[in-house]
């Protein structure tokens, strides 16, 4: 009522939700205080109060100089009073007089004095009061701004939020359009496709009609001409039979007449074919001596094989090394490098002794398989084992056997024709056996890798004194049984 502009009525509010997916809150009639009026209401109290309080001081002041004044007179009168030259009773009375009028007047004076004091200490109030609803005022507009802050906060949260969805939802719009597009693109390149295929297809059963019609018109022809030609060709193979009989009948004829040319020409002929037969056994026996002396197989990638005379200087150094030092010195040489652990070396060593002696006794060798993981040493100890035995080395890899196809069989068989032909004996190392020596019950097996296989077992299946089998692989359960 004091300050009818102070509150204002909002007809309707509307507060963000309090939770995430929660409900709007509406508020109606909702008071707001206007706290810019209560400020600059307060501001001008002031500026009003401040000035009736300088009138009162300068009020006040005067007061006090009159009152001064007021008191010097009374004191004058009271000198006067008592002063031995003032005996005329009429000029007494108008003193007393004088004297209870300043004494009126200095008991106005001294309750205005107190008056004044009261309005002081009431204006002095009321700016403590303004100044009290002031401080209040502030603290309220800083409540207000950090309400409409956070309202402000919480609005640009909203916002931000429905633009993400909206954003979401646009290119949720655009991904689905598109891929729709994408079907309709597809569904229409199908229907293109088929009309052309169906348009092809229409196309070769005309053609296809056009012909049969040109045929059916021309069968007669065709008969007629294929008549003819088979009617030509009966007759020339009538004049071969009938030329090819009076031939032999005259060389008949002759033979019974002069048999004895006869036996010399059938001998002379014997001669020739069997002249051509021991040149081609021949020729193919010195292709597989050449290829055993100064070649080697396709399918072999590391040998150890030597000419003749390095071969004889090293076995002859073999030898020598053997008759002084002992096998046991000479194993204990070759195996000091190999890093195993002692059960799997002392097996390895065991190994080599048993190969030596069977080759020192032609004793048939027992095949090895090593198996692990890779980089363990398995093509060290291979290597080892026939500088050990004193055999020759030749490395293939299981691999090289695939991609040769049909090919694989011819050159198994050329390699082990090759390994027999080694005159210390040959250690032959598969590395990566499982490639194609692997279990034959699959089905995926192809039939150039049966072939292979049954190439290899066809050669390993017996007793063997000539080289020694060392199957390496990392996976011995896919070898075949």
């Amino acid at each position: 009522e004091a300050l009818p502009g102070a509150v204002d009525i909002l007809p309707v509010q509307v507060l963000p939700p309090r939770t995430k997916g929660g409900e709007r809150t509406v508020r109606r009639d909702v008071p707001i205080v206007n706290e810019q009026t209560i400020f600059l209401t307060g501001v001008g109290a002031t500026q009003e109060l401040s000035g009736v309080l300088s009138s009162l001081d300068a009020l006040l002041e005067d007061q006090i100089d009159g009152v001064a004044n007021l008191v010097g007179q009374v004191e004058l009168l009271e000198q006067l009073m008592t002063s031995p030259s003032t005996t005329d009773g009429e000029e007494e009375l108008h003193l007393r007089a004088a004297a209870a009028q300043a004494a009126i007047a200095k008991a106005e004076m001294e309750l205005e004095v107190v008056r004044a004091r009261d309005e002081e200490a009431y204006v002095r109030k009321t700016h403590e009061a303004e100044l009290a609803q002031m401080k209040r005022s502030e603290e309220l507009t800083l409540q207000r701004l950090a309400r409409e802050d956070e309202a402000a906060r919480v609005r640009a949260e909203e916002s931000m939020r429905l633009k993400l969805e909206a954003a979401q939802k646009v290119e949720q719009a655009r991904v689905e359009s598109a891929e729709a597009l994408s079907a309709i693109e597809h569904e229409r390149a199908l229907l293109v496709q088929r009309a052309a295929e169906e348009a092809k297809v229409k196309a070769a059963q005309s053609i296809a009609a056009a012909k049969a019609e040109a045929e059916r018109e021309n069968e007669g022809l065709y008969l007629r001409r294929l008549k003819a030609q088979m009617e030509q060709t009966r007759q020339k193979n009538l004049a071969i039979l009938h030329a090819l009989a009076g031939h032999l009948a005259s060389s008949m004829t002759w033979a019974a007449k002069h048999p004895r040319q006869v036996f010399v020409f059938v001998g002379y002929l014997s001669l020739i074919f069997a002249a051509i037969f021991a040149a081609r056994e021949a020729a193919r026996l010195c292709r597989i001596l050449l290829e055993a002396s100064i070649g080697k197989p396709r399918l072999v990638r590391e040998t150890s094989c030597t000419s003749l005379p390095r071969s004889v200087v090293s076995n002859m150094i073999s030898f020598c090394r053997r008759r002084t030092n002992g096998d046991k010195q000479i194993e204990e040489e070759i195996f000091q490098d190999v890093v195993l652990s002692d059960p799997l070396k002392d097996r390895v060593v065991a190994l080599a002794k048993a190969a030596r002696n069977a080759k020192r006794h032609d004793a048939p060798y027992r095949h090895v398989l090593l198996y692990g993981p890779p980089g363990t040493g398995k093509t060290m100890v291979a290597k080892k084992l026939a500088q050990s035995t004193g055999m020759d080395f030749a490395l293939m890899s299981g691999g090289d056997v695939g991609p040769l196809g049909s090919d694989a069989v011819t050159q198994i068989h050329s390699l082990f024709r090759w390994a027999k032909m080694s005159r210390k004996g040959l250690l032959l190392f598969v590395d990566e056996a499982e490639a194609f020596l692997g279990n034959r019950k699959h089905s995926k097996m192809s039939e150039n890798a049966h072939n292979a296989l049954n190439a290899l077992l066809y050669h390993t299946g017996g007793e063997r004194r000539d080289f020694l089998l060392v199957l390496a692989t990392n996976r011995a359960e896919d070898l075949d049984e």
